[in-house]
């Protein structure tokens, strides 16, 4: 009779024990959707502690840091981008803390004039802050929605879009009859190399928004390419004074003493001058056969542009953009 006590204070001690157990192993996050949660470089526990606080993860702190400090996450933090699914077991979260099992993230890269805009996005949208990509990086860059672990480095992502260009010119066109892009610069005349076209885009690329353009604006470039004529491209002037703003190009422009400014130096500038689209690359690549050495803006300003063969026809179209110009005061 005097073991009863005994029984019962283990029992109740195992009880203790079970319930315990049984709310470690079933206790859940609070979000009711998704969350992403970031840890830093370098981040320390209090760090993450703050970081789960602030995403409103965990009820109380007291069993997510028991866990924690049981698996030993404490002492080993990943960094990294992690997706947190709503009511995540706590033991879950810690364990995919612990392994570092990071979920990609997804970063766009558009449409860059100069490499500091796009060094300046990847800093802000991804962990490392010493991203150093060049002018000639530029040449190289497709712009594209491109999934990548948050702590990716500078060298990882650079081997990555390397990788990407790769798959880009082995891959086959809308319009291009079953060849890829690879094979379609060897049809192209003159014979141009794979970061000669991509120079040659990007102008097209700031020529034009009008897609249905583009390779007409090409043809007219690639004339004049085989002709040896400068190319006399606007972009190329307002990339040279470092103004894409300017609406009227006018002689100081034209004299910048720039290796980009296609006015006084003959051939494709030493890089492109943004990261162009596919279709501007496309545009090149399947540019119509045609005539034209001249284009000019249409005097109503839609954006669309007036083709010609000769100077004589140039010089009209010249003029009437020029007086529609005046009259609305552009200078």
């Amino acid at each position: 009779m005097k073991k009863t006590p005994i029984i019962i204070a283990v029992a109740l001690l195992l009880a203790a024990v079970a319930i315990g157990a049984y709310t470690t192993l079933t206790s859940a996050t609070q979000n009711t959707t998704p969350v992403r949660l970031d840890l830093p470089i370098g981040a320390k526990s209090a760090t993450m502690d703050s970081i789960v606080d602030a995403n409103h993860l965990v009820k109380t702190h007291t069993l997510f840091n028991m866990i924690v400090h049981v698996r030993g996450l404490d002492k080993a933090i990943k960094p990294g981008s992690y997706l947190i699914q709503p009511h995540t077991r706590l033991t879950t979260l810690v364990q995919k803390l612990y392994h570092g099992n990071q979920d990609p993230v997804r970063i766009t890269i558009g449409k860059h004039r100069v490499p500091a805009t796009l060094n300046e996005y990847l800093c802000r949208m991804l962990a490392h802050d010493d991203f150093q990509f060049t002018v000639a990086d530029l040449d190289h860059i497709r712009p594209n929605t491109y999934e990548v672990y948050w702590t990716v480095g500078p060298e990882q992502l650079r081997q990555r879009l390397i990788q990407e260009e790769d798959h880009f010119w082995n891959s086959i066109p809308k319009g291009g009859n079953g060849l890829s892009r690879r094979e379609l610069l060897e049809r192209i005349t003159p014979h141009l190399t794979a970061t000669e076209v991509t120079i040659l885009a990007s102008i097209v690329e700031e020529e034009t928004n009008a897609t249905e353009e583009k390779g007409t604006i090409a043809s007219v470039y690639l004339n004049r390419l085989c002709k040896g004529m400068p190319l006399q491209a606007d972009p190329t002037v307002k990339y040279a004074v470092g103004d894409f703003s300017l609406r009227r190009i006018l002689n100081t422009h034209l004299a910048t003493d720039s290796p980009f400014n296609t006015y006084i130096h003959t051939g494709l500038p030493p890089h492109a001058i943004c990261t162009p689209s596919a279709q501007s690359i496309d545009a090149v690549l399947l540019a119509p056969i045609t005539n034209y050495l001249y284009f000019c803006a249409k005097e109503d300003f839609s954006g669309r542009h007036n083709f010609a063969c000769t100077l004589a026809e140039h010089n009209r179209n010249a003029e009437r953009f020029h007086q529609a110009m005046n009259r609305r005061g552009i200078r």
